[in-house]
């Protein structure tokens, strides 16, 4: 890897708000998530040099696109710095800190602010491109596969339950007990939309009265709530964070840094990669995913996974958490239904798993989710995740996806 790129930390507005109801625009929860993550900080935003924001749907969700022009808006202090937008669907959080990742490993710059914002609350008849909120965070499947008859990625997510049931074999205890874990979590979470999601054992089970069917394969307990949300952080080289170190007293040994990271994509149609992983002589259902996951292991100068302390993984559905945990090493392909069964994913456990609630008990704006999951591994290596807090955390990872699995993106950050 090049030069190390350090974060000083940051700051998330909280999910289970809703800007619409508040009367407030997507600008205005980027304006007041960046005064707390200047105010947490004690950055002055004079010597930030560069703005990266991830967002998927503005301009379809809010009518808003060019949102590089948010940061001189927030304040006066960023006006004329170089600032640009990133979408990549559910990964575009993650294209924005890759963006500032390249941006201080090539040494172009000492400090870059990175953003995630999304609000999806809108009144979906005020959307006149699209008929539904369905049809407008759809516009990133392709052309051919939105279907009329069902909602696009609940149908989309369901083909790979289906393919993990006909190649593996699929019991929906372990898809239920992936819910719970990380719904139960998001209680811990002041910042989680489901921290006060009202839900009994029963709801994690296929109980028809509790836990219907309620989008294509998925149970209502199966799926993740979008959500309004920001997270921002403040990325840094090395001279820098060593300077800022000394300046507030802080010991530069403790400010976590981006060990490694790793980015794929495929084709966007899922047929596509259907037919290459069929093609392929790899074990494993999606050979991209699993190289992604392995090379930010390898790069972070891991043994295997189980190094890292603490996982903030893509959860929009129960199957993307398994079948991302599949992809993990941690089982042979096709049974990592083992390591849920023997609790390795709770807080408690071996190899916990979103101890943040993840996006099914977070929630999810799109375009923030991974800003946000690079804030949570900061927040666990830096011992400052409160109620979730990993004990002896030290190296945390996220893997975040956009789309089905069309952009792929992890990270490890650690001290």
């Amino acid at each position: 890897m090049s030069a190390r790129t350090y974060i000083l930390g940051g700051a998330q507005s909280d999910f289970s708000r809703d800007m619409y109801e508040e009367g407030k625009t997507v600008f205005d929860l980027f304006k007041e998530t960046m005064e707390q993550a200047l105010t947490k900080t004690d950055i002055d935003p004079a010597e930030v040099e560069r703005g990266h924001i991830g967002n998927a749907s503005g301009d379809v969700l809010t009518h808003y696109a060019q949102m590089g022009g948010f940061f001189g808006m927030a304040n006066d202090a960023f006006a004329g710095m170089p600032a640009s937008r990133h979408e990549a669907a559910c990964c575009s959080g993650s294209m924005a800190m890759l963006g500032a990742i390249s941006d201080i490993g090539a040494g172009f710059y000492d400090l870059v602010c990175v953003a995630g914002v999304e609000v999806m609350g809108v009144d979906t008849a005020d959307i006149k491109e699209f008929a539904t909120l369905d049809q407008a965070i759809g516009a990133h499947a392709w052309p051919s596969e939105r279907t009329q008859e069902e909602w696009v990625w609940p149908y989309l997510f369901s083909q790979f339950q289906r393919d993990y049931a006909e190649r593996y074999g699929l019991d929906y205890a372990h898809l239920g007990e992936i819910s719970r874990i990380n719904l139960n979590n998001a209680k811990r979470n002041p910042n989680a939309r489901g921290k006060n999601y009202p839900f009994t054992d029963a709801c994690f089970t296929a109980n028809e009265e509790v836990n219907p069917v309620a989008m294509s394969d998925f149970r209502v307990h199966d799926v993740c709530r979008t959500a309004d949300g920001a997270a921002i952080l403040f990325l840094a080289s090395e001279d820098y964070a060593r300077e800022y170190a000394t300046k507030r007293g802080l010991k530069f040994e403790q400010i976590p840094w981006v060990k490694s990271f790793a980015h794929s994509t495929m084709p966007t149609e899922l047929a596509v990669k259907r037919r290459l992983s069929k093609a392929s002589d790899s074990p494993y259902y999606m050979p991209h995913l699993k190289k992604t996951i392995d090379s930010a292991v390898d790069r972070a100068g891991m043994a295997n996974i189980k190094k890292v302390d603490a996982v903030e993984l893509h959860d929009c559905f129960s199957i993307t958490e398994y079948m991302i945990l599949d992809h993990c090493g941690l089982a042979a392909p096709g049974e990592v239904w083992r390591i849920i069964e023997d609790g390795d994913l709770e807080l408690g456990g071996s190899f916990p798993v979103n101890p943040s609630g993840g996006l099914l008990g977070a929630g999810h704006p799109i375009g923030c989710t991974g800003v946000r999951m690079a804030l949570d591994c900061y927040k666990q290596v830096t011992h400052s995740a409160g109620d979730y807090q990993i004990e002896g955390a030290k190296n945390a990872m996220l893997i975040n996806v956009g789309g089905t699995l069309t952009t792929v993106a992890a990270m490890v950050i650690g001290i």
